[in-house]
């Protein structure tokens, strides 16, 4: 019998990567003159079928809990996919209007919500926190959280709007800095802000603790910020109630935590990643369906961003530090009643004793939970690849890798 054993030396650290998009929906379930709800739910499925998110965040969904199951059975749990779960509706200044968060459950769970500001009763902005599924979770409790808040800042280009817009931020600067600090490392902020130039105050007390990845400046009608515009793609306006105008406007925006910018972040921006997806910077004031068609995007996907909303969505992505399993952990002594190997491209388990194991890939996901009886071999057909075995009573670990 020949088998493999890998003793804990080196640490092994992968990597995954986020997307992040946030979106207006353009008042999604309460149109009817030009794109209904179901012809949104269509377009929506082909924009997010190309961007493929993990992190969506929405804006202007009707006011009704109803709306927000829609999106997931009609928009995202389709074509085989099961994986999108969504923030809890909540609606307390009975706006027409509301925001959400929609989650890959393969990746993340669910810890709770909080109520940030009702911006004096304009709209709800929330704050959603999650946690990474790092399997040292199930050993020290210590795993990458994220905090997403999801805003939709008040409309409106008078003094009184920008003031609006203002207290808004400052209500979440004040919530950000009176976070723990494992929950200030990774904190996205996202939305619509409705801001015209970094100069608002808005923008101001928000980078006070957020990064912006885009160029800040005077962005409103102004060519050298064209490729950072998202609103609006419509020249005229159209009978869903969207803006018209042309692409002129930066008001939508993904801002992170400073400490994503470190090399050393177990949640780190990629930079460059930050973009406005169907900008080209080559429409300003144009409808984004005006030729030159924008490089890189087919047909179908700027007639969907076009019809879905006045807004187009943006993008981030972040490089996830993973750690395995066997962080931290210790060898286990020869002497010790269990062994894993490897033969003929499946892994292999046995104790003299009863015990529970656990076994994850060389990302560090679990991968499958065993429980063994005396003596009892088991046997897991899994793909090739390095594997970490812990038994969960002493916490000890042995690496096997799995050969074709």
């Amino acid at each position: 019998m020949r088998y493999w054993v890998i003793g804990v030396g080196a640490l092994l650290w992968g990597q995954d990567t986020l997307r992040v998009m946030a979106y207006n929906l353009l008042t999604y379930g309460a149109t009817s003159g030009y794109c209904d709800t179901r012809c949104k739910d269509q377009q929506l499925r082909t924009i997010v079928s190309f961007v493929r998110p993990h992190l969506l965040g929405v804006n202007e969904v009707g006011p009704s809990p109803a709306l927000v199951r829609r999106l997931l059975d009609s928009v995202l749990n389709v074509g085989g996919v099961s994986y999108w779960r969504s923030s809890v509706y909540a609606n307390t200044t009975n706006s027409n209007i509301v925001s959400a968060l929609f989650y890959d459950s393969r990746r993340f769970g669910w810890l709770t919500q909080e109520l940030v500001t009702t911006q004096g009763g304009l709209r709800d902005i929330y704050a959603y926190h999650l946690y990474y599924k790092d399997p040292t979770l199930a050993q020290t409790r210590d795993t990458l959280f994220v905090v997403v808040l999801v805003s939709h800042l008040k409309a409106g280009n008078t003094p009184s709007d920008e003031q609006s817009r203002a207290q808004a931020a400052a209500a979440i600067r004040q919530y950000i800095q009176g976070l723990p600090p494992a929950r200030r490392s990774f904190v996205l902020e996202m939305g619509d802000h409705n801001l015209y130039s970094s100069a608002e105050g808005a923008y101001q007390e928000l980078t006070q603790v957020l990064v912006d990845p885009g160029p800040a400046g005077p962005w409103s009608g102004n060519p050298q910020y064209a490729f950072f515009h998202s609103q609006s793609t419509r020249v005229q306006s159209l009978a869903d109630g969207g803006s018209g105008g042309g692409l002129n406007d930066r008001f939508d925006f993904i801002f992170f935590s400073p400490a994503c910018t470190t090399a050393a972040s177990r949640a780190r921006y990629i930079a460059g990643s930050h973009r406005v997806i169907g900008q080209d910077g080559q429409h300003l004031g144009k409808a984004l369906t005006d030729p030159p068609l924008p490089a890189g995007y087919s047909a179908q996907v700027i007639n969907a961003l076009y019809a879905m909303s006045d807004h187009l969505p943006v993008v981030a992505e972040f490089a996830l530090s993973v750690s395995p399993a066997v962080t931290a952990l210790s060898l286990p002594d020869e002497r010790t009643p269990w062994r894993a190997w490897s033969e003929g491209g499946s892994l292999f388990l046995t104790s003299e004793a009863a015990g529970l194991y656990r076994i994850f890939d060389g990302m560090g996901r679990l991968w499958s939970l065993i429980q063994l009886e005396p003596a009892e071999v088991r046997k897991l057909d899994l793909p090739p690849g390095l594997y970490a075995v812990q038994e969960s009573h002493t916490g000890a670990v042995r690496k096997v890798m799995v050969c074709p």
